[in-house]
């Protein structure tokens, strides 16, 4: 029971994004953006299917949004950490990068789960 109860507590903080389907991400370091005013969150799923504020949006609807953030965020610019479902082609991150520069994000972080001891 102990163990049960255990993996449900070390499990729960993968879920980060609330009313998004369950991402499993690539393991990584503990890692921290600094210096940006503002900082934004987009899950995408096993299928390459983007969440935003716990809603499935668009990728012109998203590119709106981010781009209405970004004009917002004063002159240390905005962060957009990506949680991608470790499953996605890399090529479908990359044009996701790459619509979101065109939105005026200035750097795109991959989330990562840490590893349990870090």
């Amino acid at each position: 029971m102990f163990l049960f109860l255990f993996h449900l507590l070390t499990n729960s903080a993968l879920l980060l994004t609330e009313g998004t389907p369950v991402l499993h991400l690539p393991d990584g370091s503990r890692a921290r953006p600094e210096g940006f005013s503002h900082s934004v969150v987009v899950a995408m799923d096993h299928d390459a299917r983007l969440f935003f504020q716990n809603q499935q949006i668009e990728q012109a609807r998203l590119r709106q949004e981010l781009k209405s953030m970004a004009d917002q965020a004063d002159g240390k610019g905005l962060l957009l950490v990506l949680q991608a479902h470790r499953g996605v082609k890399y090529e479908k991150i990359m044009r996701f990068v790459a619509l979101a520069e065109s939105a005026g994000v200035e750097q795109t972080w991959l989330a990562t789960q840490p590893g349990m001891f870090e």
